[in-house]
């Protein structure tokens, strides 16, 4: 099994971290004895092989899609918006920003030769953007259906699309913006679940089953998810 080690001195614990882009990646405290690895591996073979295998396919498409480029476009197809981008070198040295003109109109401006602050720039107006258009959403879904949570927070993550901690503090992935809002809705529903049972237990399928009856296809479409996600976002 490939994997690559990274040593985190702020870690306390060693960690499984898996992506499409990087494949497996260890993490752990400084000091750990790395000889355990193959150990810790060993034990987790099955959820590794599961995930790797959904990868498998993302890999490749992240590999024959060069990730240097700029949008031009944001399709945030979950709120029916197109945002069109237009980059304004102004001769700062270093810094990037990005501002709303008009509907639909973003202008990033600034080193826009440094394509690494741009995407940085607009993956932080994604996770503005997520803020404004999911936490409504799902807040709406609670109310009509019943639910009842802490809070919500949204994040960037490689691997999850929601989760719910034992708070019920529901965490959105902002990529789900990227996502048809049927397949969207389907995970505000699926977290919003967790907060009645914090697992996957047939309770909690049978309880997801009464809100989304088409649960198994709408599984599959969240998996493939990753398609509708461009290549500036890895």
């Amino acid at each position: 099994m490939d994997y690559r080690v990274r040593i985190s001195p702020r870690s306390r614990r060693v960690r499984l971290n898996l992506s499409a882009r990087d494949g497996l990646t260890i993490v752990i405290p400084r000091g750990f004895d790395a000889r355990r690895i193959p150990a810790i591996l060993e034990t987790r073979k099955g959820w590794i092989e599961k995930h790797l295998r959904r990868f498998s396919a993302a890999a490749r498409f992240i590999a024959e899609t060069p990730p240097d480029i700029l949008p031009e476009t944001i399709d945030l197809t979950a709120l029916g918006e197109i945002w069109h981008i237009a980059y304004r070198s102004t001769g700062a040295q270093h810094a990037v920003e990005v501002e709303t003109f008009g509907p639909g109109e973003l202008v990033v401006s600034g080193a826009v030769d440094d394509h690494t602050a741009c995407r940085s720039v607009l993956k932080r107006w994604l996770r503005r953007r997520a803020a404004e258009g999911l936490a409504p959403l799902l807040a709406r879904l609670a109310e009509e259906n019943g639910f009842r949570y802490g809070r919500v927070t949204i994040r960037s993550q490689k691997t999850r699309w929601g989760s719910c901690s034992a708070r019920k503090t529901i965490n959105l992935n902002c990529h789900l913006l990227l996502l048809p809002p049927d397949v969207v809705r389907y995970v505000l529903l699926h977290e919003l679940c967790h907060t009645v049972f914090m697992n996957h237990s047939d309770k909690f399928w049978s309880l997801l089953d009464g809100f989304e009856p088409d649960c198994k296809a709408m599984r599959r479409r969240m998996r493939g998810g990753w398609k509708d996600l461009p290549a500036w976002l890895s």
